[in-house]
């Protein structure tokens, strides 16, 4: 785990990571306790549930959550067949912050370019995904996403996406309470 000197550092590095673009961030409550909220960051299973926007699906995660450990989540119900994100974590905090590069996958896991994913605009070769995790109270939670590497161009589209992941997310969260 990352003291917080080491947290904030890390964190800085990252929000410089792609001068070219914008940092998207997108903040979003949840009404269940921090600790339930990170857990669904944390596991195939969970993953499988929320992550990728509306009309999309993983149908295969690997996920070895812990620094320095890799992921890929693969997509089901695009136009292309297979394929996916990839990467590593590079800081976890637990109930508090999650770090991740980003890259483009194909079918079996391995980073490919953003050109061979066959993706529009400039993107850098490697990227990174931010949430940081807050308890409001014992039952309320925040958290907030801040991605680098983002074409500006395709901006809207990722908040769109990320906006009807994390709705997955909630109505999942929702569920798991009843």
């Amino acid at each position: 785990m990352q003291t917080s000197q080491a947290k904030n550092n890390l964190y800085l590095v990252h929000k410089n990571s792609t001068p070219q673009s914008k940092l998207l961030e997108i903040d979003r409550e949840f009404n269940v306790p921090v600790g339930q909220l990170f857990k669904a960051f944390t596991n195939a299973e969970d993953l499988k549930k929320w992550w990728w926007p509306q009309g999309l699906y993983s149908d295969h995660i690997e996920i070895d959550f812990r620094e320095g450990g890799r992921y890929y989540i693969n997509i089901k119900g695009h136009e292309h067949s297979g394929g996916g994100m990839t990467g590593h974590f590079e800081e976890i905090v637990k109930n508090e912050r999650i770090v991740m590069t980003d890259q483009f996958a194909d079918e079996k896991g391995h980073p490919i370019s953003p050109q061979e994913a066959e993706m529009p605009g400039v993107w850098p070769e490697m990227a990174y995904i931010t949430f940081d995790f807050e308890a409001i109270d014992e039952n309320t939670s925040r958290f907030k996403l801040s991605q680098q590497g983002m074409p500006n161009e395709l901006q809207d589209d990722c908040i769109q996406g990320w906006s009807e992941s994390f709705d997955k997310l909630e109505k999942y969260m929702n569920e798991r309470k009843h």
